[in-house]
């Protein structure tokens, strides 16, 4: 084995090592994201709820809640919902808090939540999607201002935010039908009737085929002598060579470690910001409960930037490695690369003529 091939296989080597080292690091940097974001959207909910922009508030604590499930984000979309009126999405997110805290061991919370979902209970608006068997088709389909109503829901009782509602219904071979209804926000049920579809008109036939063209055979040998000669087919021109498909991976992988550098920054940003939200609750190192729970996950924002700074790094040094062991155009024209790696008192060093 010449001393090039197995330099070139040991490059290989530390390439791989490097990528499987710094995939994990990648997934641990996603979720890191992930909860720097939630973060930031929860606050940013906060303020909009306390200016009274609710419309503005729910959007992005759903969207908190999907990045970082929490208790205690589910609580505060429930009262945004409530605030704007919708008591069905409000009912629904409180149990849904009571749930999660009764699985984390959070009775207060669940009591709370518990409480809030009953007193909305009974202000409930409700409607009912009637269809009577005789409106029952084949291949029948329902939806409620788009989303489709299974048929066992039909003839119940679905708790709905107030407002107006868009029902139709179509089947095969059927016409189909729709009707719009307003639910009022006092509370109440109100029942929508599906009618029967009424049978669709049969499609028009189809008109008759058009006679085939004559061919040249049927034309005459005159016709064969006046036809024009088809023209040569054009050959594509050679395709130029491109980059090596390795350096592309470099860049990928490089691109990966810029954005874990990026993310890693971000949530020092966040871990500095959540410290400062701990200071009414403490004085120096002294901290009330509400304080040491703060000051923990401003810990683990940091920590988790720290794993995301390694990571990014991790990645760029397997983009370069992977850069400048690939082969070169100019390579493949006759050049001769040459790669020399040493291991001295500063680390890895990579060499040579590419």
């Amino acid at each position: 084995m010449s001393w090039r091939l197995a330099v070139r296989r040991g490059a290989a080597a530390l390439a791989g090592a490097a990528m499987l080292t710094a995939a994990p690091g990648l997934s641990r940097a996603q979720e890191a994201g992930d909860a720097a974001a939630a973060e930031l959207l929860f606050q940013q909910a906060i303020e909009l709820m306390k200016q009274g922009h609710h419309g503005e508030a729910c959007p992005r604590l759903a969207e908190s809640q999907r990045l970082d499930p929490g208790v205690g984000t589910l609580m505060y979309l429930a009262a945004c919902h409530e605030k704007l009126g919708q008591s069905a999405s409000a009912w629904a997110t409180y149990r849904e808090a009571a749930d999660a805290a009764r699985r984390n061991g959070q009775p207060d919370r669940e009591r709370t939540a518990r409480e809030a979902a009953a007193a909305l209970e009974a202000r409930l608006s409700s409607l009912v999607v009637d269809v009577p068997e005789a409106s029952v088709a084949p291949g029948l389909s329902v939806r409620r201002n788009g989303q489709e109503v299974g048929p066992v829901l039909w003839g119940m009782p679905v708790p709905v935010n107030p407002g107006t509602y868009t029902l139709e219904a179509s089947a095969p071979g059927r016409l189909p039908w729709s009707s719009a209804v307003a639910v009022d926000p006092s509370g109440g049920t109100v029942t929508v009737t599906v009618p029967p579809l009424a049978e669709a008109p049969p499609a028009p036939s189809a008109p008759p085929a058009a006679p085939a063209a004559p061919t040249m055979a049927s034309a005459g040998p005159a016709a064969a002598r006046v036809a024009p000669a088809a023209p040569p087919a054009r050959t594509a021109p050679p395709a130029a060579a491109g980059m090596p498909a390795q350096r592309t991976v470099a860049l990928v992988v490089a691109g990966a470690g810029v954005a874990g550098v990026g993310v890693s920054a971000a949530l020092g940003f966040a871990a500095r910001a959540r410290q400062d939200d701990a200071g009414p609750y403490c004085d120096g190192d002294l901290c009330d409960p509400e304080g040491i729970v703060i000051r923990g996950q401003a810990l683990d924002i940091a920590r988790a930037g720290t794993v995301v700074a390694i990571a990014g790094a991790a990645a760029l040094a397997a983009a370069g490695v992977l850069w400048f062991t690939a082969g070169s155009p100019r390579a493949s024209a006759g050049a001769r690369p040459a790669v020399q790696i040493g291991l001295g008192p500063a680390g890895l060093s990579i060499g040579g003529r590419f």
